[in-house]
């Protein structure tokens, strides 16, 4: 079996399925932009190939498609959501080469990736979902708001971003300047009153006759403070009832394969869900390392193959290190030498993003682009916090 998986150079999601596939038996293949990155420094890859740019798509399809026949790759995921709406828009010719995109139908995987249509079939579904302001309705310039891309990719606009992140922003000034700056890069920015709680995320691999893989995690610690993605995690047995409506939602939306959802657990309060990924997520390495192998049971669904159901067991955990260190630097719970120790206390038997002593080039890949460039050196770009 083979996988190609198409990234931008710097994906900590990519490099995890690249591991997980590889040691699940499969042979991978990376295809990102000329340069360094993460998932391209594995021993998991076996293959390293160049593609363009996400603009314009055609020419970037059709290098995909180029790769995937001469390569003779069975699957072709994409890493983020530029990729994954790129490829899934124009799968006809990533098929016509020989290999599947493992997804549903392409209009089902662009409602499940708007965020106000995913509000709504989440509200018919019975979960709950955060508050949604006008960004003329903020009260002050005291209120904090999460302003989020309804889309975060645009393949078919020249110089759109592969993503828009979320960010928290404070006052009615300040959420106006921020929604307009959404606009201004082709995206329908979304303004939501900012719900303090703990961020858990229930990860799936859904197949067309229902959910085959499953875990579920608690962060510990997230970066960015407040919206941001899981510095610090572990794995949690899996709560039925949100499990059930999950499933119910995912049903409704007809979204076939991987689907990471996000949720805000309000103390007393209900679980807000705040996102959906249906890519390689950040902290994928942790289902993986809980008995989970996500990439490897969509992969085999998407090949057309019924793999036996698997549960991540509860208890592993995950740090991102980078992540939480610039946590510790801003928060300071308890004083700064006191969360730089904690934070260096979790990272015994934590499962990684990157760093593995078995796999130490995307390591030693960050650590040399973050050095002093050279004349001529390319720097690697600050990495998206929900990547």
């Amino acid at each position: 079996m083979r996988a190609l998986i198409v990234e931008q150079g710097w994906s900590r999601g990519a490099l995890a399925a690249a591991r997980a596939l590889d040691a699940a038996g499969w042979t991978v293949g990376v295809a990102a932009p000329a340069g360094p990155g993460l998932a391209v420094s594995s021993r998991a890859c076996s293959a390293r190939h160049r593609v363009p740019g996400l603009h314009p798509a055609p020419a970037f399809v059709d290098a995909v498609a180029r790769i995937a026949r001469t390569g003779r790759y069975d699957v072709v995921f994409g890493a983020g959501e530029a990729e994954v709406t790129a490829l899934s828009a124009a799968r006809d010719v990533v098929e016509a080469a020989g290999a599947v995109v493992p997804h549903g139908p392409h209009e089902q995987l662009v409602r499940a990736m708007d965020k106000a249509e995913l509000s709504r079939a989440a509200a018919a579904a019975g979960i709950a979902v955060p508050d949604v302001l006008d960004a003329a309705d903020v009260p002050d310039e005291r209120t904090a708001c999460v302003v989020k891309a309804q889309r975060h990719a645009r393949p078919d606009v020249a110089g759109s971003p592969p993503r828009i992140d979320t960010t928290v922003v404070t006052g009615r000034t300040a959420v106006a300047e921020r929604v307009a700056q959404i606009r201004a890069l082709g995206g329908e920015a979304e303004v939501q009153v900012l719900h303090p709680g703990t961020l858990i995320a229930y990860a799936v691999v859904r197949g067309p006759d229902g959910v085959v893989a499953e875990s579920m995690q608690r962060a510990e610690r997230i970066w960015p403070p407040l919206a941001g993605a899981s510095a610090r995690a572990v794995t949690v047995d899996v709560d039925v009832e949100l499990a059930e409506r999950a499933r119910a939602l995912l049903a409704s939306l007809d979204l076939i394969g991987l689907a990471e959802l996000q949720y805000v657990a309000e103390p007393g309060g209900p679980a807000r869900l705040i996102d959906l990924n249906a890519r390689f997520y950040g902290s994928l390495s942790l289902a993986v390392a809980a008995g989970a192998n996500l990439p490897a049971v969509w992969g085999e669904i998407a090949l057309g193959r019924s793999p036996r159901p698997v549960r991540a067991r509860a208890g592993v955990r995950y740090q991102w290190g980078s992540a939480d260190v610039r946590r510790a630097l801003t928060e300071r719970r308890g004083g700064l030498a006191r969360d730089l120790a904690a934070t260096l206390a979790a990272a015994p038997g934590a499962q990684r993003s990157v760093a593995a002593l078995r796999d130490p080039g995307p390591a030693l890949a960050r650590l040399r682009a973050g050095l002093p460039a050279r004349s001529g050196a390319t720097a690697a770009p600050v990495e998206a916090a929900a990547t």
